[in-house]
């Protein structure tokens, strides 16, 4: 197919922002608004030789994505946020000498394995086409929240309130995207197999 008659073939559609779900634990999929996709860094390394500068590659460092949820009565999204800080073994200062601070009579803090089990261990972001199917999968590895942000209140707006969600992980995956495309690929012979009357 001819580079110009990209635009003009109906059975190519560009990916489209408002396809996709995202799922992890304690998130109704329907409360979601907003979310950035994974990116990462390469950091560089800088040498200097007289009057020039070289740079060599290193670690590679994945940025924080972050996430838009409308916070309805029910259910109830900024009690969620604070079940989901409490499961990362967050206590709050009036309960520290309480049952709740204490396990065994041992202390509870924040720890890595709670905080990534508050959030099920994993959060897969979904695109889909315009027939359901899936064309992205990334899976986040290893996610826990870094912050939340609980909106403000304005008599002079009629908005919705709105939670602003920030979550960092080790690395993400982007999957699926080779059976995908040969589906898509394949639906697009048949359909042209169709009109041809094969």
């Amino acid at each position: 197919m001819a580079l110009e008659g990209f635009w003009s073939d109906y059975s190519i559609e560009p990916k489209r922002k408002f396809r996709w779900v995202l799922s992890f634990r304690g998130i109704p999929q329907w409360i979601l608004k907003r979310v950035t996709k994974p990116n990462f860094t390469v950091e560089t390394t800088e040498h200097s030789f007289i009057n020039y500068k070289f740079y060599y590659p290193g670690r590679v460092s994945w940025e924080e994505v972050s996430l838009t949820l409308a916070d309805p009565v029910y259910p109830d999204a900024s009690a969620t946020m604070m079940q989901l800080v409490r499961d990362m073994g967050y206590v709050m200062p009036h309960n520290f000498l309480n049952d709740g601070g204490q396990r065994d009579g041992k202390v509870v803090t924040i720890s890595k394995q709670s905080a990534v089990q508050a959030l099920g261990g994993a959060m897969y972001l979904q695109q889909m086409d315009a027939e359901g199917d899936l064309i992205e999968e990334w899976k986040l590895y290893n996610p826990f929240i870094t912050g939340v942000s609980f909106d403000e209140l304005d008599y002079e707006s009629d908005d919705l309130l709105n939670l602003e969600l920030t979550v960092r992980y080790d690395w993400a995956e982007l999957q699926n995207v080779g059976n995908v495309f040969q589906k898509r690929v394949d639906r697009t012979a048949q359909t042209s197999a169709r009109a041809l009357g094969q």
